[in-house]
């Protein structure tokens, strides 16, 4: 049964369980469900995705998937399939103790190498199926051969079988090599041909005893000497025993003549022409179609062939591509196209430039992951859709092919194989590669922006025209134009910096996961006006909706002039390798956090990093681990302020590497090639730079080599695991870690080593140093078990003893709570004398205070400075709105107001900012809206006007 028939009856849930593991996108989108089942068939018709999910999984799965491909129409009723599974296992058990296997093997051997590999945590991964695999060839073993003898006793005793049977079910059916359907277990006709490559099962025992049956008792008996096996027994004895001896059927056949072959295949009419392993190769076919069951029919005229489809690539170059794809990748194609597996390396090529398929048409037979790979052999990047993998590779021009190596003239094409590619004696002459043509708008960027360089100006001028482009399409640009990037954040940050910088803040970043999104935010310079109408309109709907605004705090900042001119002043201090902290105190809507969105804002339009974390139940402030991952998902640069950064702050320490090396080196990187030259020079120097992390915390520096690696080579995969891995990931795979080069997980012990290599990170990179904003202190005393309060204070102390004594240097460390959390001596600050002894103030002295001081309060919010906030939210609401503001709301009517909500507080205001703020821009969207009100009408009668309106009625 074709597998898109039994997918049709699944529902979106199973379908979505099954593509799991096959559908991966760049950007994470709902894909229609036609795409996903298409996906899933891709996945599930491919030889080496089979192979990689059985070659190695535990025992039953062998015994599960050859029962079922072993029934007719590959499909077992589900009732009792259980135990006929596990009688199986125990037959295959019983079948390995009698060690019926030719001379030389060595089962015993190779089941001890097994054994050792899967009694760890009965995982096989890549490096360990590379040595079972050389073992394996080195004695002979047969590929079913090694799944038989997975099921000897000493492997077969390292689990609960009874229970494996489950999980491994449970995985089969998960990745959908097993299915359902009409309360049957089934097997799909495009995965049952793939299972039984992966099993070595060339031929079902039913087609293979037909086969054997061809032959006489005597040329069987040949066979049996041959692999020195019992002679005796009458001829359907020997058939059965040469079944159980697990021979493949190529193996057994070429034991024969060919002159005994071309008989069998006139008695069965099969063609017989052709080399003996192409004559082998038809016999299989034959009997594995079950033509032998067919009446005889005439033959048919044959059909024409197809006309051939429009190549894109050069054929020493395609030649060289398909030569780089495993032999699995060759069946797949080969398979896919109805052409004939079998054969050498370079047969199996041949015969694929042979056929009347495009490079593009044979590359579409790929899965996605077979064209990463394809892609990081070719050392091009890995990431991107299907299509866009194919396109790079039919881009694919290699040096050698230009220069290095060159077609050997003097060697005559052997069964019309090309002339094989040797190297040169002489350096050939490259052939001139004409230059893409240069953006349709690149004599206007060219224009204004003079001082960029000429890769910045033809990415600026593509995304001018374009509005809007991926990662993906900068990858694609950057190809395309052969400007030298690899790595992509970083050379965006530093062009978006300098529009910055120009006062041209035309590039924004939209991000999706770890992907961003560059967007053009205008189409020319706008005026001061429109600018202006912008930020007021933005700080007016924030307000309106009782948040603090995102950007231009300057326009709505009322006082703390030296608490911020202290903050500042201290902020540029870490600049200079210190490490500073401090606490902000200050009741409810004494303006705790505006000022730290203030700082904020500063900080990153200052090029500081900047991470903000907020207290609460899921960042609890008692687990180091999670506060440093809470911190590291808060990261943000002045270029990309809506999502994690950490990714764009590593490849800008990357790029400030190279820039500085080419600087030393005196390489010009506007030269055609310089890219290339300046990366081999970095490679060899860059072991100096991570030297230094491995003094701050052993393991960085392989993860941030990691990182390197995978960013030169396109390994996508290798980068995100190395990045999960800083950012303190415990969920990564024990052979994640390995391809990293680094062991365990983040413990709190090396929480502040990890805190400063990152700040080493960001110094290193085009940033002046971090600022971490930790809000909501209060919160500490809210935690239900006492040994959380204690553990999170004890963090605290540890964090200013770390910022105390400049052990993160480039960081300021910003903690904000209420009076509550200073002087609560049971749950709060005064609760943990260490810490309190630290942070304090040892002595009041009247109303005189310092900024100096760990702590800076902040007095609560008085009529005057309400006054002055109100004065600039009407102003800003007038620009805003194009409006007259102050017309409709005069300064005599908006004191008035204050005084109303000030009646019963004196001089402080017994009301909160933030609804204040809201019921004021509330009374202006009604004076705005409603033609001739004016504030004044929302304002309370005071007694004497009540009693001049009683005395004129």
């Amino acid at each position: 049964m074709k597998l898109v028939n039994i997918l049709e009856t699944y529902d979106t849930a199973l379908l979505d369980q099954i593509s799991a593991d096959k559908v991966d996108e760049a950007i994470s989108l709902r894909l229609p469900q036609p795409v996903i089942v298409q996906e899933i068939i891709s996945a599930l018709s491919s030889q080496s995705y089979i192979s990689d999910k059985i070659q190695y999984a535990r025992p039953p799965a062998f015994a599960i998937l050859n029962l079922i491909l072993q029934s007719p129409f590959f499909m077992v009723e589900i009732e009792g399939f259980r135990t006929r599974v596990l009688e199986y296992v125990k037959e295959l058990t019983a079948r390995v103790a009698q060690n019926n296997y030719s001379p030389g093997k060595n089962p015993i051997l190779y089941v001890k190498i097994l054994k050792k590999a899967m009694e760890n945590d009965g995982i096989i991964d890549k490096s360990e199926a590379n040595i079972l695999e050389l073992v394996k060839a080195e004695l002979g073993i047969w590929d079913r051969e090694h799944f038989v003898l997975m099921h000897d006793a000493a492997i077969i005793n390292l689990w609960d079988i009874e229970q494996e049977y489950y999980q491994t079910r449970n995985f089969l059916l998960a990745t959908g090599i097993m299915l359902t359907h009409d309360n049957k277990y089934i097997i799909a006709d495009e995965v049952a041909i793939q299972v039984r490559k992966a099993f070595g099962i060339e031929l079902v025992d039913d087609a293979y005893k037909r086969l054997l049956n061809c032959f006489t008792r005597e040329e069987l008996m040949h066979v049996l000497t041959y692999y020195h096996l019992n002679v005796s027994g009458l001829k359907e004895i020997i058939v059965s025993r040469l079944l159980d001896a697990l021979i493949p059927a190529t193996e057994l056949l070429n034991i024969f003549q060919l002159e005994k072959l071309r008989e069998v295949c006139r008695q069965e009419n099969i063609p017989m022409g052709g080399l003996k392993s192409t004559v082998i190769a038809n016999i299989i076919e034959f009997f594995d179609q079950d033509k032998d069951l067919l009446p005889d029919k005439d033959d048919s005229a044959p059909a024409p062939s197809p006309e051939p489809e429009v190549r894109e690539m050069a054929p020493e170059v395609y030649t060289r591509v398909l030569t780089l794809l495993t032999g699995q990748q060759l069946y797949d194609v080969l398979h896919h196209n109805g052409l004939m597996t079998s054969g050498t390396k370079d047969e199996k090529v041949k015969r694929i430039l042979d056929s009347y398929k495009s490079e593009r048409s044979i590359l579409n037979f790929l899965r996605k992951d077979d064209l990463s790979q394809l892609c990081r052999k070719l050392t091009l990047l890995i990431s991107g859709s299907k299509q866009e993998l194919i396109d790079r590779i039919l881009d694919y021009v290699p040096f050698s092919i230009q220069g290095d190596l060159q077609v050997n003239q003097d060697v005559p094409d052997i069964a019309g194989i090309p002339a094989v590619i040797v190297p040169s004696q002489e350096p050939a002459i490259p052939a001139p590669i004409e230059s893409p043509a240069l953006p349709a708008n690149w004599s206007e960027i060219d224009m204004k922006y003079p001082h960029l360089g000429h890769d910045e100006k033809i990415v600026l001028a593509i995304l001018k025209e374009a509005k809007s482009i991926t990662e993906q399409d900068l990858s694609r640009i950057v190809t395309k134009h052969k400007l030298g990037w690899f790595l992509h954040k970083a050379h965006m940050a530093e062009l978006i910096a300098r529009l910055k910088r120009d006062d041209k803040p035309y590039i924004q970043i939209k991000s999706v996961q770890n992907s961003n999104i560059y967007q053009w935010t205008s189409n020319d310079i706008a005026d001061g006006q429109i600018l202006e109408k912008r930020a007021a309109r933005d700080i007016i709907d924030a307000l309106r909706h009782g948040v603090v605004p995102k950007n231009n705090l300057d326009l709505v900042m009322v006082g703390q002039q030296t608490a911020r001119a202290h903050l500042t002043d201290i902020l540029f201090e870490v600049n200079q390798n210190k490490s500073h902290f401090k606490f902000i105190r200050g009741q409810y809507g004494a303006g705790k956090t505006f000022l730290c969105s203030w700082l904020k804002e500063f900080a990153l339009n200052n090029e500081f990093a900047v991470s903000s974390i907020n207290i609460s139940h899921d960042q609890p402030l008692s687990d180091l681990p999670v506060f440093f991952s809470g911190m590291i998902n808060g990261l943000r640069t002045p270029e990309k302020t809506d999502s994690g950064a950490l990714v764009d702050i590593l490849e800008s320490w990357l790029l400030n590497v190279h820039n500085r090396t080419a600087k030393m080196e005196g390489i010009d990187l506007t030269k055609e090639g310089a890219h290339a030259v300046l990366t081999r020079i970095v490679e060899k120097s860059i072991e100096v730079e991570l030297a230094n992390f491995n003094d701050i915390e052993p393991g960085f520096a392989q993860a941030l080599r990691a990182f390197y690696d995978g960013k030169v080579n396109g390994d996508m995969e290798l980068v995100s695991n190395a990045v999960a891995w800083i950012m303190g990931s415990r969920s990564l795979s024990s052979q994640a870690l390995r391809d990293i080069g680094v062991k365990g997980t983040l413990e709190a012990s090396n929480v502040f080593p990890r805190m400063r290599a990152i700040l080493e990170i960001i110094n290193g990179a085009r940033y002046k140093g971090l600022l971490l904003l930790v809000d909501e202190l209060e919160l500490i005393r809210k935690f239900p078990h006492s040994r959380q309060r204690e553990l999170a204070l004890e963090t605290l102390r540890l964090l200013i003893d770390e910022a105390g004594r400049n052990a993160l240097p480039g960081g300021l460390v910003i903690f904000t709570g209420t009076d509550e959390f200073f002087e609560d001596e049971r749950y709060g600050l005064k609760s943990y004398e260490a810490l309190a002894d630290r942070v304090l103030t040892p002595f009041a002295y009247g109303n005189y205070k310092t900024v100096r001081q760990p702590i800076i309060s902040l007095e609560a919010l008085d009529s005057q400075r309400l006054a002055n906030v109100i004065f600039k939210v009407r102003d800003l609401y007038g620009i805003a709105y194009g409006w007259d503001a102050r017309q409709f709301a005069d300064d005599e009517s908006i004191l008035r107001l204050i005084g109303e909500w000030t009646v019963f507080g004196e001089e402080n205001i017994d009301r909160k900012p933030r609804p204040i703020l809201r019921e004021f821009i509330q009374m202006l969207d009604l004076c705005e809206e409603n033609k001739g009100v004016s504030l004044s009408q929302f304002l309370k009668k005071s007694m004497l006007e009540i009693v001049s309106e009683s005395s004129n009625n």
